[in-house]
């Protein structure tokens, strides 16, 4: 305990030294400053946060936009490593499969994950939902990444607990050919992009990635290791005087292999052999989009179709025979659009609405009837499940007078399963002065279930064990439930944020309150058998049940704070902390970090062409199970990460950069930090 509270307040401690640093007390700093020196200005506009453009200081919700200049300043080649600086949003490797979405200390399930503002069809357990999407974006395609932290289920429905990540990508403008390759010591890709310009009414963009994971592991086990493809058309109609019609088609193909046990039965004797699971996911995307702007307002509506397509076999390595498969199939059928009003000068009025069909047809759900698929002698049931949502939301923004700048919403979402929620929300911003502000968001949201939570009947044997003098299958079957009711949760925060001429702060106080949390509780129980004598264990069986059993809260301080150091040098420092905990046991929340600290040196020379960033994380008290045998230790691990990216523009058409992360070779095998990462790459157009 002593140690505990010791490292507690070093961590706060550091944070106050870094809040002094970086963010000065800002009319202080004023006084003191050249009056030619233009105001630290936060002038970028959003979109995710109210479905209507606003800018960043008048928006109330905790917005953060990480620009194309961000993303090219890290080289990043995937979108874990964009949003590696941003506050508040964990994107910590989830095992060698993928990485955390998590807002807040919320579970990755939790975070909304759009592109373009639009839905994307992913996995759908809480094990599995969101963890694969931080690595199936082409970083070439975007333009740039709003994150929204805090519930906006009033305007998105479910899903949006924690917030939103919301991927912009490029849309048609000069002719221009863009020529993109990456290499590190875990990837390496390359890609072209298209602009053809506009011709007649029409302009068109379209771009191809492939990207090649190298394998990491042992023997035994491994990353998932293969290759990745992207392919993107993009074009735009003009109608008339600001009206136009956009035209999408997205394709991703991951053709993956990763290093595993394959279990084999002879007779009554199990035997567990080298295998790999072959994985082959294909996702289809494509609509129309209609949007314009009249005298009234702005409007927009659209159409889109996802298709999701994830099949997984596992052979022996010996043989290539198979010894298990399942196959899933995704569709999303969506429909939406929204009108916005100006009702004056200082008022603007949203009324939407949105209808989504999702199919889920998978060898591990049963709803009753299906089909048979066998494959080299092993037959599985295939079933499908159908749910439906319909949903209006009403948004009105009114600012009231100079001061007071308020945003109230309020939406109805309808499920065939789970039946109707209402969800609102009230944001408000109030201005101390022209450089300081005082914003409040108070509102309420849920998840509803998937369709793996509510019917997934899964069997099957992933190892071996071995008791005594035997080797006994380690079966695990997992049941969804039909009777699940949404996640629910009440959300608060409060937030104070101020720009000086060189500096700028913000320090935000969030609370959420979460009930009915969907939790896979698994049982584990040794089967005996009493023929032929004496007693023996013949299996060990994992029974996993889906159950609304949680309720928790979750609340801590967000904090940011910017110096510029001359013309070139900006300091940045970003801190969280984050008090996680199960309201039925007053445990702590696993998974989750009580203290995230970032401190950031960034270099821009725009004459020169310059650009660069070194910047230190640490997650102190990372709390988190590890396994002994049927139970569960509690542990906390600690980890410090220093990381290095520099950019040169040689001139207008040739930029290249090159990083090192985890420059000091941290190894932490809870966190997955495995070494020092090499990497570099080359940015041409033409």
């Amino acid at each position: 305990m002593g140690r505990h509270c010791s490292g507690r307040r070093r961590a706060l401690l550091t944070a106050a030294v870094l809040g002094a640093l970086t963010a000065a007390p800002f009319h202080a700093a004023q006084a003191a400053e050249d009056e030619s020196m233009p105001v630290y200005e936060l002038d970028d506009v959003i979109v995710t946060a109210s479905r209507t453009e606003q800018n960043v200081k008048d928006a109330p919700a905790a917005v953060e936009v990480v620009t194309r200049e961000d993303i090219d300043r890290l080289g990043a080649e995937t979108l874990a490593q964009a949003l590696a600086l941003t506050v508040g949003l964990d994107v910590t490797e989830n095992g060698m499969v993928g990485n955390q979405a998590a807002l807040r200390g919320m579970s990755t399930n939790q975070t909304l994950i759009l592109v373009d503002g639009r839905r994307i069809r992913t996995e759908d357990t809480s094990q599995t939902a969101n963890y694969y999407e931080l690595q199936r974006v082409n970083m070439d395609d975007v333009e740039r990444i709003e994150i929204v932290r805090g519930s906006v289920s009033s305007l998105y429905g479910s899903e949006a607990l924690g917030g939103v990540i919301n991927i912009i990508r490029k849309h048609p403008e000069k002719k221009q050919v863009g020529v993109s390759a990456d290499w590190t010591s875990r990837q390496k890709d390359g890609g072209i992009s298209l602009d053809f310009g506009k011709t007649g009414k029409w302009a068109w963009r379209t771009s191809f990635k492939v990207a090649d994971i190298r394998e990491r592991g042992r023997e035994t086990v491994s990353n998932q290791y293969g290759k990745k493809y992207y392919f993107n058309i993009d074009g735009r109609m003009d109608i008339a005087a600001r009206k136009h019609m956009d035209f999408f088609f997205s394709y991703m193909n991951e053709d993956l292999d990763q290093k595993s046990e394959a279990v084999t039965q002879t007779g009554g004797n199990y035997r567990s052999n080298p295998g790999t699971v072959d994985y082959s996911h294909k996702r289809y995307s494509t609509g129309l989009r209609y949007a314009g702007e009249d005298r009234r307002g702005t409007y927009e509506m659209q159409v889109y179709y996802i298709r999701f397509d994830k099949k997984q076999e596992t052979h022996l390595r010996s043989n290539g025979v198979l010894s298990d498969f399942d196959d899933m199939v995704f569709h999303s059928y969506i429909a939406d659009g929204k009108r916005t009003w100006n009702l004056g000068e200082d008022h603007k009025l949203t009324f939407g609405g949105e209808y989504r069909k999702e199919e889920n047809e998978s060898t591990r759900i049963d709803v009753g009837g299906g089909h048979t698929v066998t494959r080299n002698g092993i037959s599985k049931n295939e079933s499908k499940a159908n749910l439906n949502y319909a949903a209006l939301y009403l948004q009105d923004e009114w600012r009231a007078n100079k001061r007071l700048y308020v945003v109230p919403s309020v939406r109805w979402d309808h499920n065939n399963k789970f039946g109707s929620e209402v969800t609102a929300q009230l944001g408000t911003t109030y201005r101390l002065s022209d450089r300081s502000r005082v914003k409040m968001n108070v509102g309420s949201a849920y998840r509803a279930p998937t369709a793996s939570e509510l019917y997934m009947h899964w069997d099957h044997v992933p190892a071996v064990a071995r008791m005594g003098a035997r080797l006994v299958p380690m079966q695990v079957h997992i049941d969804g439930n039909p009777n699940l009711k949404p996640e629910k949760a009440v959300n608060f925060d409060l937030s104070f944020e101020a720009e000086g001429k060189r500096n700028a702060g913000k320090i935000t106080y969030f609370h959420n309150k979460v009930d009915d949390l969907i939790n896979l509780n698994t049982v584990s129980r040794v089967i005996m058998s009493f023929t032929p004598p004496p007693p023996h264990p013949i299996a060990i069986r994992n029974v996993g049940h889906y159950e609304n059993v949680d309720k928790a809260t979750l609340q801590g301080i967000e904090f940011e704070g910017r110096q510029r150091l001359g013309d070139k040098f900006t300091l940045r420092s970003t801190y969280t902390y984050l008090d996680a905990k199960n309201d039925m046991t007053g445990d702590r929340l696993t998974g989750r970090a009580r203290h995230k600290l970032s401190l950031q040196l960034i270099y821009d020379d725009f004459k020169h062409g310059w650009s660069g960033v070194l910047w230190n994380d640490w997650l102190g008290d990372y709390y988190y199970a590890e396994g002994r045998g049927n139970t569960a230790v509690k542990k906390n691990t600690s980890a410090t990460v220093l990381n290095l990216v520099v950019n040169k523009k040689i001139n207008d058409h040739l930029s290249a950069y090159f990083g090192v992360n985890n420059l000091l070779n941290e190894e932490n095998t809870t966190l997955y930090y495995d070494g020092r990462i090499w990497r570099g790459g080359v940015n041409m157009t033409f």
